[in-house]
């Protein structure tokens, strides 16, 4: 069984790790970022489709898993159905209230396309289902396997890295929404403080710029600290100790998990978001159901 994983940053990268290493040999990853120049600003996607239609047409693998709704996944997922190359589709249906964004219009497309679907909830699996009643020659093929982002680690043992009291931000742009990554920006000035706080570069998508020129005004202030990016298992732990997060980021259920008291919600981005369920056997899971289903 030859499978392919697909990502391009480091949040789904994150979540497709554990099972990454649970397929280990059988497996090949693809870092679309690092393939491709400026994916972030929305360019060069049709460089995407050629790269992973060559890719996959060369290597005839048994299975594509794409996670997610990021718009470069709905390139890489039409790749895989021009190669008639199975597509499974992890973290399928999931939703959230608040404002459009793209990932609304990706993540159901990418669904349509996949031979199964991996939920990480029973109300993302339900999401699922309805989405196929209204394709009547299609039928969905889901699973409740949950998020594995936790696997290989215990939380409760991860121990303070900064002794004195702090604070995170993680803002994202709203790519769809410029005047809303404004609005967002707004909000996070009328909340930090000039006390320690940690700010965690976002995704540096379609309106970074903005967010950007913010952090510019802020980086004089010694008690304000940005850091780019960092391992999992750091990001846990800052997550664990601060007194606030201040934050319109998808992992809201992470963050729950983790501390749930620091956790204040910026901006419409993750009105009534579902809450993911957690599960360290989902990567053994998923392995059982491809190879189950190779041949079909």
């Amino acid at each position: 069984m030859k499978v392919c994983f697909v990502y391009s940053n480091r949040s789904e990268y994150s979540i497709l790790l554990p099972y990454i290493q649970y397929f280990k040999k059988k497996s090949e990853v693809i870092n679309l970022k690092e393939k491709i120049k400026k994916i972030e600003q929305d360019k060069n996607l049709s460089k995407i489709y050629d790269l992973c239609f060559k890719n996959f047409l060369i290597n005839n693998y048994n299975y594509i898993c794409i996670l997610g709704d990021r718009r470069e996944m709905s390139f890489v997922a039409l790749a895989a159905l021009h190669t008639n190359t199975k597509i499974v589709h992890i973290a399928a249906g999931e939703f959230a209230q608040g404002i459009p964004t793209i990932d609304q219009y990706i993540r159901p497309t990418i669904s349509l396309l996949s031979k199964f679907q991996i939920c990480f909830s029973n109300n993302a699996k339900k999401e699922v289902e309805k989405l196929f009643k209204g394709v009547s020659y299609l039928k969905s093929k889901s699973y409740v396997f949950g998020n594995p982002v936790f696997s290989g680690m215990n939380i409760k043992k991860i121990e303070r890295a900064i002794k004195e009291n702090y604070e995170l931000v993680l803002i994202h742009p709203q790519s769809l929404s410029r005047e809303q990554t404004k609005n967002d920006l707004k909000n996070l000035k009328n909340k930090i403080r000039n006390k320690k706080t940690i700010f965690i570069i976002g995704n540096k998508d379609k309106n970074y710029d903005l967010i950007e020129t913010f952090y510019k005004k802020l980086k004089n202030n010694i008690n304000y600290t940005f850091i780019e990016s960092l391992p999992k298992k750091e990001y846990f732990g800052l997550v664990k100790y601060c007194d606030k997060f201040y934050t319109n980021s998808s992992s809201i259920s992470e963050i729950e998990f983790i501390n749930k008291k620091c956790l204040h919600k910026i901006g419409l981005r993750n009105k009534n978001r579902f809450k993911s369920n957690f599960d360290n056997q989902s990567p053994i899971k998923l392995y059982r159901l491809l190879k189950n289903n190779i041949n079909y």
